[in-house]
């Protein structure tokens, strides 16, 4: 009976000790699995042709899409120059841009689903007479775009082991972005006969992009106008009515080959008088510096010389007395 009983407890003992290690090593299997389903990817970029180097402390966004039609990934980084993020096996485009979406003033995103979509246009934009008009520039936006990264299988689990990154083999761990402006600066300079009859000047320059799309930095279909202002006077040497009006404004580009037009509104010196001229077959220049900034210049004469008017509270006004109103010379005696 002993020995049948001692037989019965070493199979029990045995089943227990194959359940218990059935079960470990089955955790240890589904642990592996889960571990071992993403890659990290460090994520650089190089700003210095960005032009924004005011703005380092501002952060960036990348946003990676994956070519199987699954949901966008918005990832937010406070450090723009270096980032981490965990992708499972797949091929992935990806935009890295700098801000966050809400944190431009005037700049709105649309387009989220697609790398081809995803599009920055205008927000403070008015409509006048059938045409959008931009009211004020849009922010500094830079952006750059990697295509067809692909995390492989050897990729998975590179957090905890190391594995090959080889950039040339195509198994990189590694995403790095040099982002370019996609806001272009617009120099303006008119040539202003009568210019010492103006007080304010605004402008308003005709078929300008209201958008971009940031995978390429090609510009939106939708063309509109957009406001700005001139300013500092500078009179040409030796005269007083004619000079140089210069202003600066941003667009997300400007199609030089296109023959633009400009509409000039000058409030002048009486503080009442508006003057409206309209500058056609404006010339865009453009000039790129050593880092591929592009810079675009306007050099316009305006059509038409300013009108002449008196100034608002000028010493002459209200003591131009017709001298045929006068009374005849009297002769009038003065006490001393």
């Amino acid at each position: 009976m002993r020995v049948v009983g001692n037989r019965r407890m070493k199979l029990i003992v045995d089943e227990m000790v194959c359940i218990i290690l059935c079960s470990l090593l089955w955790g240890c299997e589904r642990r592996e699995l889960t571990y071992y389903m993403e890659a990290e990817v460090t994520v650089t970029a190089d700003w210095s042709r960005a032009g924004l180097e005011e703005e380092k402390e501002e952060g960036a966004t990348l946003i990676i899409f994956p070519q199987d039609g699954s949901a966008p990934r918005i990832v937010l980084t406070g450090e723009r120059e270096h980032t981490t993020v965990r992708l499972p096996l797949g091929t992935y485009d990806a935009v890295f841009l700098n801000r966050s979406f809400t944190d431009f003033n005037n700049l709105l995103f649309r387009g989220y689903d697609a790398l081809e979509s995803l599009e920055a246009y205008a927000k403070d934009v008015e409509t006048r007479a059938s045409t959008r008009v931009i009211v004020s520039s849009p922010d500094k936006l830079a952006s750059a775009t990697i295509r067809n990264f692909e995390v492989t299988g050897e990729m998975l689990g590179n957090y905890v082991a190391p594995v090959s990154c080889d950039v040339s083999s195509g198994n990189s761990c590694k995403m790095h972005f040099t982002p370019i402006p996609l806001v272009r600066r617009v120099q303006v300079t008119l040539n202003v006969r009568g210019l010492n009859n103006v007080r304010k000047v605004r402008c308003t320059l005709n078929d300008v992009p209201l958008s971009v799309f940031l995978h390429n930095g090609h510009a939106g279909e939708e063309l509109g106008s957009q406001e700005f202002t001139v300013g500092s006077p500078v009179y040409e040497e030796g005269s007083f009515t004619e000079g140089k009006l210069t202003g600066m404004f941003d667009v997300f580009s400007l199609d030089r080959l296109m023959s633009h037009s400009m509409t000039l509104k000058a409030l002048l010196v009486d503080g009442k008088t508006v003057v409206e001229q309209v500058l056609t077959d404006v010339i865009v220049k453009e000039k790129i510096d050593d880092v591929g900034s592009i810079t675009f210049y306007i050099d316009a004469p305006i059509p038409e010389t300013i009108p002449d008017v008196k100034p608002e509270g000028s010493a002459d006004s209200g003591f131009d007395v017709d001298v045929d109103d006068w009374k005849e010379d009297e002769e009038i005696d003065i006490p001393i």
